[in-house]
C-alpha cells in the first residue's frame, strides 16, 4: 500500500437483507487530504464510515486503515484504531445532562490520561478553535443547531484524531451556520493537518472544503477527482447530480442479493 494512503477499500460488499448496498466498492483516501463522499440517500454514504471503525461489517471485501486490515480485527483490536479516528454525527450527538465542558470531556476521561487542569486546558483550546470561546458552563439545550454543531467537533478534536469523519455535517443549518461549518472544515484540517472524510449531499459545501470528491452510484464509487475534475466532469449522473437534475437517481432498481 502506498506510503500517503491511509484509508483503503477493496472489493467491498455489503447487504442488508434484499437490499444491495455496494457490490465492489474500491477508494483510496490520501494522508491529510479532505475527501468528500457524495451521492443519493441510500446510496450508503454512512456505511462507508461506519465500516471504517468496526461499527458495520462488509460481507466481502477488505477495508484498510494506516496498513492494519479493520475487517480482520476483534473488538478489542478495534480500540486502538476508533482512538485515532474521531466522528462528527449528523445530530452532534451531545449529552443533554452535560455541560459544555463536560461534553467535551467525556472522550478525554475515557481515553486520555489528563488530570482536571490539562483536561480544562484542553476544552480552552478547542472552543477557541471553534469560535465559542467561554460556554463551558452551557447546556446543549441552551444552545443553537449550529452552536451543537461546533461543539461536536470541539469534542472530536479534543483527543487530536488523526482522521475526522463527518457524517452530514451541514444538514439542517441555516446559511450562516452552513458556512461556519465549511470554514472549521478546512481551519481544522489545517491546524491539526488530520485526514478529513465529508459524507454530504450539499454540493455547495463540497466544492468549498474537498480536495477531492467521490461519488456512490449503482453500489461503488462511480466517479472521484478533485474538485476542478468533478466540476468539470462529462459524466451524465455526476452531472445531474450536482445540478439537481431529476435525471440523477441513487441507484438503479433495487438488487438482490445473491
Amino acid at each position: 500500500m502506498a506510503d500517503d494512503v491511509i484509508i483503503s477499500y477493496r472489493g467491498v460488499k455489503k447487504a442488508f437483507g434484499g437490499n444491495v448496498i455496494y457490490d465492489g466498492l474500491d477508494l483510496d483516501i490520501l494522508r491529510g487530504e479532505t475527501i468528500t463522499v457524495i451521492g443519493g440517500s441510500g446510496t450508503g454514504k454512512s456505511v462507508m464510515l461506519k465500516m471504517l471503525i468496526g461499527l458495520l461489517r462488509p460481507d466481502a471485501g477488505h477495508v484498510w486503515f494506516d496498513g492494519a486490515e479493520v475487517t480482520a480485527l476483534h473488538e478489542d483490536g478495534l480500540i486502538p484504531v476508533r482512538r485515532r479516528i474521531a466522528m462528527l454525527f449528523q445530530g452532534a450527538a451531545l449529552f443533554d445532562s452535560l455541560t459544555v465542558a463536560e461534553n467535551i470531556e467525556y472522550p478525554l476521561r475515557e481515553h486520555m490520561k489528563m488530570n482536571h487542569d490539562e483536561r480544562a486546558e484542553r476544552v480552552r483550546e478547542v472552543l477557541d478553535l471553534v469560535g465559542l470561546p467561554g460556554i463551558e458552563a452551557m447546556k446543549p439545550a441552551e444552545l443553537s443547531g449550529g452552536m451543537k454543531k461546533r461543539i461536536g467537533l470541539a469534542r472530536a478534536i479534543a483527543v487530536r484524531p488523526e482522521v475526522i469523519m463527518y457524517d452530514e455535517p451541514t444538514t439542517g443549518l441555516d446559511p450562516i451556520n452552513t458556512s461556519r461549518i465549511n470554514e472549521l472544515i478546512v481551519r481544522t484540517r489545517e491546524a491539526l493537518g488530520v485526514t478529513s472524510i465529508v459524507v454530504t449531499h450539499d454540493m455547495a459545501s463540497a466544492f468549498k472544503v474537498s480536495d477531492r470528491i467521490a461519488m456512490l452510484f449503482n453500489r461503488r464509487i462511480s466517479a472521484v477527482g478533485t474538485v476542478s475534475e468533478i466540476s468539470r466532469s462529462d459524466d451524465e449522473m455526476v452531472r445531474s447530480f450536482i445540478e439537481g437534475r431529476p435525471a440523477y437517481s441513487p441507484s438503479f432498481p433495487p438488487q438482490k442479493a445473491p
